[in-house]
């Protein structure tokens, strides 16, 4: 259940080969090696373009998620939390969503030191795939519990009365298997 290619606003192709992350430009040809993870038995799991393709969020088996300046080949951002492999995630403008095989949901923020904002709670199994709709007003997230979830971005749906924990608005069961392809219709809600 891992997501190892995504396309970006860029032309660009970004590809992980076990510990090794590449980008492929349509326009030139051009393969060059972003990074490599320096531990030997650490793999990528997850790959997503921000929308304007300069820079890219990673996910790793060591339950990291890392963001990326592409034209810089820097590592901007390291972001913790997660206590299983992060393999899947998806952007919505500056908030970046990561799932985990440990069940959850993690918001970041990537524009303050604080990044953590919001934990969502729903799957009873990984997190096999994230889409934000185009609009940014709601997440769906599939799951090895063969669930789909939506979560809204305003928050409702909070678990309790901890704002920071969240809970789906709707949960969809209809799936047989597990759900890891998901996507939004860009005309309608």
């Amino acid at each position: 259940y891992l997501n190892l290619l995504d396309w970006s606003s860029q032309n660009q192709l970004a590809v992980a080969l076990g510990p090794c992350l590449y980008v492929w430009s349509a326009e030139t040809g051009s393969i060059d090696l972003l990074f490599e993870l320096p531990d030997d038995d650490n793999n990528i799991t997850s790959v997503k373009w921000m929308e304007d393709g300069s820079h890219l969020a990673v996910g790793t088996a060591y339950n990291d998620v890392q963001m990326w300046n592409v034209e810089r080949k820097k590592q901007v951002r390291s972001m913790k939390g997660h206590v299983a492999r992060v393999g899947a995630l998806s952007w919505n403008r500056h908030i970046l969503s990561s799932g985990s095989r440990d069940s959850t949901i993690f918001n970041h923020d990537v524009r303050v030191a604080d990044h953590h904002i919001a934990t969502m709670r729903g799957h009873e199994q990984e997190i096999c795939g994230l889409a934000w709709s185009p609009d940014g007003s709601q997440l769906a997230s599939g799951g090895n519990d063969n669930l789909v979830c939506l979560w809204d971005a305003n928050g409702s749906g909070v678990a309790g009365s901890d704002a920071h924990n969240r809970a789906p608005v709707h949960t969809l069961t209809e799936s047989s298997a597990a759900v890891k392809a998901l996507a939004w219709c860009p005309w309608e809600r």
